[in-house]
């Protein structure tokens, strides 16, 4: 968490222009990337176009690009102040506890809640593998050491702590998942659940369909799902600084900082737009696959065994051979979104520790302590509430239909009902507070402000329908 008085002037560079290095440059995007290709593309995206059909595309599509441009502000920001986002959050004028803004505390312990996903993920995920390789006779026991053993992993290939290793990993996991995808909606068109522009047309009329009231709470649950969600936008100023671009800026007062800070603020352009370029292609190929095949056909995706259901978008269309293809795919995106979300999480932790003065920001050693304390916290929380979470549920509210859509889908409802519009009010504050020298100009002002007026507009629409509907 580097500040502009600990900057390390060696690495002063400036940002390349050519198509190799300014590819090269590139990476802290591909790591929210890993992040957003999880839960909501693969549980949730496919749920809800098995539930809804065609009539909600728009909605996937919105909430995929909508967001660009938040994303990009918080990035200028970091990179202009060399600031984590608790020290962003708390220079502005709000109450503070400690020095540090309620924003940041508020979106932490509303944040708690959105964990529920990284359960359903991980027992997604056991259950996918329990159909390739069962570990017990009996489901359950099998399922469970397959969430520990998946929680294990996940914490070791945490411990080091080493970004540059992480961006490796996410990167050859992106590449597995994106061409699964890919070329399952190749495949389809040649099927009997081939996707007509009927389907598409349909799909972006901004319509609700004839169920508006659970069509509303999806709408809510996809916004905060899809494209660089809540905990997606908060994150991202930790990978820019991990990958160094603030220390290649320089110290505000520098020689030739403006400049320097400009270029680099393109690359973040660049690597925002490739994120969310990829992101809404494959997002929206899942959904188109899961109304083409699971709503076509009536099949409902729920329980343990969710990935394997919905493995049923490729077994049904190619045959029993793609269903490995398919399960590769799954894998790549749950593992992928599991390992950089709770990465994430530990930064948000230790970046709030030492605002509140807790931990000194100086002190690397303690930084690095918080975040493996938070990863094994989360490690340990993570599979308790996949294994005991349906019983428990069972014997409080009578019913057993807590798997794991139902865990990511509250989870993201979560994240869309309140994480998403208070990190828009906070990112839109500091949008206009940015150094003058490395601002964003007039045009990009009128996007931000567009998008942020649709965010609202959805958000709030879609709950006033799921109250009063």
């Amino acid at each position: 968490m580097p500040s502009s008085d600990e900057t390390d002037t060696s690495r002063i560079r400036n940002a390349p222009r050519g198509f190799v290095g300014t590819l090269a440059a590139l990476g802290p995007g591909l790591v929210v990337i890993g992040s957003v290709m999880g839960s909501g593309e693969l549980i949730n995206t496919p749920h809800q176009a098995a539930t809804f059909g065609f009539v909600l595309l728009w909605a996937v599509i919105l909430s995929c690009v909508i967001k660009y441009f938040l994303q990009i502000e918080i990035g200028r920001f970091t990179l202009a102040h060399q600031c984590t986002p608790f020290e962003a959050f708390s220079t502005l004028p709000f109450p503070k506890f400690r020095n540090t803004s309620w924003i940041g505390l508020a979106y932490m312990a509303v944040s708690l809640p959105t964990s529920l996903a990284f359960a359903g993920m991980i027992g997604a995920t056991a259950g996918m593998l329990h159909s390739l390789l069962p570990l017990s006779v009996d489901v359950e026991t099998s399922n469970t050491i397959w969430i520990w053993l998946l929680a294990v992993l996940t914490w070791g290939i945490l411990w080091r702590g080493v970004y540059a290793e992480m961006e490796k990993l996410i990167m050859v996991l992106v590449l597995g998942f994106s061409v699964s995808v890919v070329i399952g909606m190749f495949l389809i068109q040649g099927t009997e659940f081939h996707i007509s522009m009927s389907d598409l047309a349909k799909g972006m009329t901004f319509s609700l369909g004839e169920e508006s009231r659970l069509a509303a709470f999806a709408v809510i649950s996809l916004m905060g799902a899809l494209g660089a969600t809540a905990n997606e936008l908060f994150m991202y100023p930790y990978w820019i600084l991990e990958k160094g671009y603030a220390d290649f800026t320089g110290p505000p007062e520098s020689t030739g900082w403006q400049e320097r800070t400009r270029g680099w603020i393109r690359i973040i352009q660049i690597d925002v737009g490739l994120a969310t370029f990829l992101t809404t292609i494959i997002t929206a190929a899942y959904f188109l696959m899961g109304a083409a095949v699971l709503h076509r056909q009536g099949i409902e995706v729920s329980g343990t065994g969710v990935v394997d259901e919905l493995s049923r978008m490729f077994t049904d269309s190619y045959g029993p051979w793609s269903r490995e293809l398919f399960l590769l795919g799954a894998f790549c995106t749950l593992f992928s979104t599991l390992v950089v979300g709770v990465a994430a999480f530990a930064r948000m932790w230790g970046d709030m520790f030492v605002c509140l003065g807790t931990i000194a920001k100086d002190d690397s050693r303690r930084i690095l302590r918080c975040h493996r304390i938070a990863e094994a916290s989360y490690m340990i929380m993570i599979p308790v509430i996949a294994i005991y979470g349906e019983s428990v549920s069972k014997s409080l509210f009578g019913t057993d239909k807590i798997g794991p859509a139902t865990l990511v889908i509250a989870g993201q409802y979560v994240s869309g009902l309140f994480c998403t519009p208070l990190l828009i009010f906070a990112i839109c504050w500091l949008a206009f507070r940015t150094d003058k020298r490395v601002r964003m100009g007039r045009m990009s002002a009128i996007c931000l402000i567009v998008s942020v007026i649709a965010i609202t507009a959805c958000i709030l629409i879609s709950t006033l329908t799921n109250l009063l509907g």
